[in-house]
């Protein structure tokens, strides 16, 4: 039983490394495709600014926790800016810059993983300042908040 277990949490491990390896090539397009329009000048300030969804990390945290599909759908097609109490700055085996918020839960931090144009402003940080981030995309992994391709506001 125990190994069926182990190999278990081997397979979900590495499907969200596979995840994690995926998705950033795809993402860092679309970043780079909305920076190439934002350098447009005129015909980049007529096409509507995204939305901006508010919210708290610990507020986040307790939404997810509510309905996770809800929070989904109210974060739909809009920029997420998230504010809170920086509890670690840490970086994933990619070397991303990963800003974890806290949270209710002091073991499941809120995620956010940085551009790496946000590395001057994350060398700066201290545990326990107060930051807030707007992310590009958030979801919910393994129960907590996780937010990709972020800046600091």
């Amino acid at each position: 039983m125990k190994k069926v277990v182990k190999w278990v949490f081997f397979i979900i491990v590495a499907l969200i490394v596979i995840r994690a390896l995926t998705g950033p090539s795809e993402q860092s397009k679309n970043a780079a495709n909305t920076g190439q329009a934002q350098q447009g000048g005129a015909a980049a300030s007529s096409s509507p600014q995204k939305e901006v969804y508010h919210v708290s990390a610990t507020k986040l945290f307790k939404d997810y926790e509510a309905n996770e599909f809800a929070t989904d759908e109210a974060m739909k097609g809009k920029l997420i800016a998230v504010t809170g109490t920086v509890q670690s700055i840490d970086k994933d085996f990619t070397n991303a810059i990963i800003i974890r918020l806290k949270t209710p839960n002091q073991f499941m931090a809120a995620s956010m993983e940085m551009q790496d144009s946000e590395k001057n402003t994350a060398l700066t940080l201290k545990k326990g300042s107060q930051v807030e981030v707007v992310c590009q995309r958030m979801s919910r992994v393994i129960g907590t908040p996780s937010g990709r391709r972020c800046v600091f506001n």
